[in-house]
């Protein structure tokens, strides 16, 4: 594709979002540059700036369609890396107090096949994957160990960028910076340093922390299952845990707390922590398995949503996606495919742009309000399970009764109907909005089984 929308790009942040970023910036830039503060060598290894990165990590098949459209053969690359398949509706399982269950609202009680598989992994895999990806692309440079001092700001508009790395200070002119930087992003007081106003925030007090480590699976395991959640409803069942297969044979288990009662980081403790669990079989794959890597805890205490999409006035040449905008709680695993299909977007609105010549001007206040779109189903769907519990502090939205009837009520007409089934799992992870599940004629079934259970 023709270079129609600058000369140069750069994106802060060589991880996740900023991979994937830099991926679409390359179809409308001569050459775009990831600037990543950590040293990156060429293995699956973690960022040493990422804490959750030793946790455990899903791609919801909604990022994965992203990301196998910005790549021939993701899902295949990934695999061949040591990426574990499994088919959805038939390869995970819930362990929930009334027992085993095929689906998150505990009422499918036997497999189907969903029509539609995940990968399991480390997040260190993933991510190469994702990198080597992204690298193949010529005109795309990753700058590891570099750190971003401040915004080159002149005439109301970014100009580039100020670095530093181990060769001393730099400046890197560009025609678009993207800041893909995190949870931790400076845009908000770079704003106000340049006289704009920052963005509202919301926050949400969810007080949960885990603590994770990695079991060789035993020669003895043959179960069809390659992920296994151990949750149970709220607000009775603040703690649970998270356990899938991923490469070398081995599983990846969290064991997640709430509200001062976190999962301890010694071996004693963390085996009494799962099996102290509503359910016994985590404890029971585990307390004989050989553990090969250390545990490791990590506290997430506030969910928060930046509402870049209310500002009326922003600086052009300067853009914000991923969890700079919004870091969900990481027990959904949402944040990678939240930033994927806010990449997605970017790529959709930058291809209009293209076509119609409009160039970048204003192109921060156009792409605000659709990633805003694209977080809204993540956020709620999170938000909504976070606020069950009386203790997670936030405003609680007037209706947060009444849709847990109806996704109770969903889920009871799920049992009975594959094709629903496959609906709201396509909604869990991402691949359709959640104003689907209110759509006519399905409404109208849920408030009629409604009516007949009164």
């Amino acid at each position: 594709m023709a270079k129609h929308l600058g000369n140069q790009a750069v994106v802060i942040g060589g991880s996740m979002a900023g991979l994937m970023a830099a991926r679409v910036l390359a179809d409308y830039f001569a050459r775009v540059t990831i600037l990543e503060r950590d040293h990156i060598d060429g293995a699956p290894t973690l960022h040493k700036s990422i804490p959750q990165g030793h946790h455990l990590h899903t791609l919801l098949y909604g990022g994965q369609q992203v990301l196998s459209s910005l790549y021939p053969d993701f899902t295949e690359r990934l695999h061949r890396l040591g990426a574990v398949r499994y088919r959805a509706g038939k390869e995970i399982v819930w362990f929930r107090p009334d027992g085993k269950t095929y689906s998150p609202t505990s009422t499918v009680r036997e497999p189907r096949d969903l029509g539609f598989d995940g990968y399991s992994q480390s997040r260190g895999l993933l991510e190469y994957c994702v990198r080597q990806c992204t690298l193949a692309c010529p005109n795309v440079q990753l700058i590891s160990g570099g750190t971003v001092q401040g915004l080159l700001y002149e005439n109301g508009r970014v100009r580039g960028v100020r670095y530093t790395n181990l060769d001393g200070s730099h400046v890197l002119p560009a025609d678009l910076v993207v800041d893909a930087g995190g949870r931790g992003s400076h845009v908000p007081r770079w704003l106000t340093d340049l006289g704009f106003q920052a963005p509202a925030e919301t926050t949400i007090g969810v007080d949960f922390a885990y603590a994770s480590t990695k079991f060789r699976i035993p020669d003895s395991y043959d179960d069809p299952e390659r992920l296994l959640i151990f949750f149970g409803p709220p607000p009775h069942f603040p703690n649970g845990a998270i356990m899938e297969e991923i490469e070398e044979h081995t599983w990846h288990v969290s064991l997640a707390g709430r509200f001062g009662n976190y999962p301890p980081a010694d071996e004693e403790g963390f085996l009494a922590f799962a099996k102290s669990l509503h359910s016994s079989r985590l404890y029971e794959l585990v307390k004989d398995a050989e553990r090969v890597a250390d545990i490791i805890p990590y506290r997430f205490p506030t969910s928060v949503q930046r509402h870049y999409e209310r500002l009326t006035a922003f600086p052009e040449g300067l853009l914000v996606l991923g969890d700079a905008i919004s870091s969900f709680n990481p027990v959904y695993g949402q944040g990678m495919s939240s930033a994927a299909l806010q990449v997605q977007a970017l790529r959709q609105l930058l291809a209009e742009r293209t076509v119609r010549s409009q160039g970048l001007e204003k192109v921060a206040l156009a792409f605000f309000p659709k990633a805003a779109e694209v977080i809204a189903t993540p956020w709620t769907l999170a938000a909504n399970f976070d606020l069950a519990y009386p203790q997670t502090r936030g405003t609680r939205p007037p209706n947060l009764a009444e849709s847990a009837q109806y996704f109770a009520t969903l889920g009871t007409l799920a049992a009975e109907d594959v094709e629903l089934q496959r609906l709201m799992a396509e909604v869990f992870n991402l691949a359709r909005p959640l104003s689907v599940l209110r759509e006519e004629p399905l409404r109208s079934q849920v408030l009629e089984r409604q009516r007949g259970q009164m």
